[in-house]
Formats: C-alpha cells, structure tokens, sequence
C-alpha cells in the first residue's frame, strides 16, 4: 500500500509538472505574440509616417532638394537600430546603483553644457522659438530634453521599486522621487522649455499613481491641478491685452482667446489657426493622400509639432482614428507589460515609458486642435527629428525587452 501511494503522489507530482510546464510555455508564447503585435503596430506607423513626411515635405523637396525626407529615413532607419540594441539588452541591467549614477551624471553634464553653452557659444546653442535646448555641432543636431526621457523613467522606477521593497507609501514617495524631479525640472525651467517640463511631469504622475498611493492622494493632486492651471487661465482672461507681457502669456493668451472666442492672431496664434483650418477642409474622408494646401508654406513647423495637420487634411478623421487605435493599442500592450512584470523596477519602468507615449501623443493632438498651449511637443514616430525618434524607438526596445525577460 506504501508504494502504491508513492506511486500516486509521484503521477500526481508529474501532472503538475507537466501543467506548470504547459502554462509557462503559453504564457511565453502570449508575451511572444504581444511583441510581434507590437512591432506590427510600430511598422505600420513607420510606413504612416514616411507616405505623409514625404507628402508634407513635396513643396520642400521641389524647392530646396530630397534632403529632408531622406533625413527622416535615415532617422527611422537608425531608430530601428536602437530599438533592436535596447530590446537585446536585459532591462535589469538599468537597476543598478553604478548605472543610475552614471545616468544622473551624464544628464547634469549635458543640461549644463546647454546652459553655459547658450551664454558662451549661441552658435552651438541658439535659442529657437523663445526657447534653448538644442546643441548643434559639426552638422548635427541634439535635443538633451527629449534624450533624457528614457534616464528619467528609469531613475524614477529604480527609486520607485526601491519604496515598493522598504514598504513606503503616499508622502514618503512622492519626498523619495522630488530630488529627481527638483534636478531636471531646474534645468528645464532655465531652457525656458513649458512644453518638455509639462511632458515630465505628466510622466511622474502617472508612474507615481502605480505606486502605493492612496486614491485621496491622486484626487487630490489632479484637483490641485485643475485648480493652479485654472487660476492661471482666469488670471491671464481678467489680463485682457497681453501683448505688451512675456512670450508664455502670451501664448496662454493667444490659447484662450481660440478657444473662447475662435479668434486666432497673425502672430503667437497663426498655426494654431492654419491648423484648425487643415482639420477642417479635411472632413471625414480627407482631401486626399499628397492634396493637401497647408505644406505650400501656409502652416510653419509642418514637418514636427504639427505633422498631424497634414495628415488630417489629407486622410481626414478617418485616418485619425486609424492612427489613434495603433497608439492605443501599443499603450495597452505596455501596460499588460507593466501588469504582469513580476519585477517592481520592471512595472514602474514599462507604465513610464507607457505614460510617455500616450501623454506625448495626446498633448500633440489637443496643440494641434487647439485644446492646449502651443508647447512644441512632436508627435512620436511622425515628427521630423531624430533625438525624438531615437528616444522613443529606444523605448519601445526596453518593453520588447521586459516582455522577453519576464
């Protein structure tokens, strides 16, 4: 009787064997389909991406040459690249101390270098649309701001994860990540950049509601919120005539103005306006792919923070809500990412990279439609600009990644 009962316990044993083995081997294969999925997703946006650059570039192209569409091949190509060297590098790697600090000193060098160099070398760092930020050299171009996202998450979730394990919780991690915050937000506020310090704290945000914060604390941090941006707003209304003010009242002033009163200025709120008129003579189905009127030198800044102009005017809100589901489901596919990494670093590291894709998407959408300020943030995978693309190409490699680890 003592071996047949062995034996039943040693069958048993097998069969769970066996269940836990089957069950990991479908949950590889559902992280497996859910990086080809998203690939998929990525390669039809790049291919988007290109048929409309090289549209919204023709009257470019006709006068001054190929060069700039073959520059956003080049970047789509070697963003690529990066995806593929990230996505081959184990994410728990970003998890060590020695690593976080090389980040932290690399991010102080470069920001100051932009500061120092816009007082010392303003060939090498211009001021462009009221803001520094860019360094030039020897033909190429960088945009420190947009590079450091990714360092940015990542410091942030190594600082996160390590909260998760000492059992921190509401005020306590909000004081464990401000110091991060506090360094960049400093550097930042100096470019006189609104858009990108915006754009970081919509990141935190969302990283800090995964963590172990109680609801009262989030509701109370989005009514504080609602209720700063609505002073301001209703500060600058009361102002009435705010020519005579700064570049950033201006710009709120100029926003109000469109939004309450459908008027749009010459100046701060011209593209805004050309915009508005692209969406609008698009309609529905669009004027047609390569039809549009506003890439004949109508609308400055086409080809970046306003790519989506064009291709509204051209595909209409068809191809909108066709471009929109592709970002929405590449969202969603980071964020089952985040919910199923048993790794605490793994999870704050995927909802950020996350929160910086769709938050970066919607700002550029709501700009565009006169929703919010003009910040210029580009639109991802659309906009011409290799620091954004590269960036954000480089993102998406660390979730192929955390998804293949796991």
């Amino acid at each position: 009787m003592a071996n047949i009962s062995a034996d039943n316990k040693n069958i048993y044993h097998k069969i769970n064997v066996l269940k836990k083995g089957q069950k990991e081997k479908e949950e590889r294969k559902r992280k497996k389909r859910r990086n080809i999925t998203m690939i998929g997703c990525i390669l039809i946006l790049i291919i988007l991406s290109i048929l409309n650059m090289l549209s919204a570039s023709f009257y470019t192209i006709y006068t001054r040459g190929i060069g700039i569409f073959t520059n956003h091949l080049v970047y789509m190509i070697v963003s690529f690249i990066a995806l593929i060297i990230t996505g081959n590098i184990n994410y728990k790697k970003y998890n060590k101390n020695g690593f976080n600090l090389f980040l932290l000193i690399i991010t102080i060098i470069l920001f100051s270098f932009i500061l120092i160099g816009a007082r010392v070398f303003p060939s090498v760092v211009p001021r462009i649309n009221g803001a520094i930020g860019w360094i030039r050299l020897f033909g190429f171009s960088l945009q420190p701001a947009e590079l450091l996202k990714v360092p940015f998450i990542v410091l942030i979730a190594h600082i996160l994860e390590r909260c998760e394990k000492d059992g921190v919780k509401n005020l306590a991690i909000v004081l464990s990540v401000m110091p991060i915050m506090v360094l960049f937000g400093f550097f930042i506020i100096f470019q006189d950049d609104l858009g990108t310090m915006i754009h970081y704290i919509a990141i935190l945000l969302f990283m800090l509601f995964m963590s172990k914060i109680d609801t009262k604390w989030i509701v109370s941090t989005i009514t504080a919120g609602i209720v700063g941006i609505s002073g301001i707003c209703l500060y600058v209304h009361h102002l009435g005539d705010v020519s005579d003010k700064g570049y950033k009242m201006r710009r709120i002033g100029s926003f109000l103005n469109g939004l309450l009163h459908n008027e749009y200025d010459n100046a701060i709120g011209y593209q805004v306006g050309q915009s508005l008129l692209a969406f609008g003579s698009g309609g529905i189905l669009g004027k047609g792919y390569a039809n549009g009127v506003q890439k004949y030198s109508y609308l400055p800044e086409i080809r970046t923070d306003f790519i989506l102009a064009s291709y509204g005017e051209e595909l209409g809100f068809i191809g909108m809500f066709i471009i929109m589901i592709f970002f929405f489901l590449i969202f969603n596919l980071i964020k089952r990412t985040a919910m199923e990494c048993k790794s605490y670093f793994g999870k704050y590291l995927a909802i950020g990279i996350g929160g910086y894709l769709i938050t970066q998407v919607l700002i550029n959408i709501y700009v565009a439609l006169g929703m919010l300020p003009v910040f210029g943030i580009p639109m991802p995978i659309f906009s011409y600009g290799g620091t954004s693309l590269i960036t954000i190409f480089s993102a998406f490699g660390i979730i192929g990644n955390i998804n293949s680890e796991e």
